[in-house]
């Protein structure tokens, strides 16, 4: 199961923590990983690229950790709900594959 740890007040995010593989299939053939994936990816590099600076950002296997360091960036905010919709849109529909969590602070 993938694990989405949200950690959040308001609306501000203030770190996301992807882990796991979904299991969905064999590995190479996993949909529901590639998705994940994705969307993690393409979210670390619109950090990278239009908002530099406003987060720490580590990947490593099964495993992505992003903080953020600058909380006055709305584009930050931006992104990364843009990211939270994404992955709670595929929960909707893989439920048994991802999970998200939610912590007020």
């Amino acid at each position: 199961m993938i694990t989405v740890s949200v950690v959040q007040s308001g609306d501000t995010i203030h770190a996301i923590d992807i882990e796991g593989h979904a299991g969905s299939a064999a590995h190479g053939k996993d949909l529901i990983c590639a998705g994940v994936s994705s969307i993690a990816v393409g979210t670390l590099n619109a950090l990278d690229m239009l908002v530099k600076d406003t987060c720490r950002c580590e990947m490593q296997k099964g495993c992505i950790h992003i903080e953020v360091s600058s909380h006055d960036q709305a584009q930050t905010q931006l992104i990364l709900r843009t990211m939270l919709i994404q992955l709670e849109t595929m929960q909707e529909r893989y439920h048994q594959y991802i999970q998200i969590q939610i912590q007020e602070v």
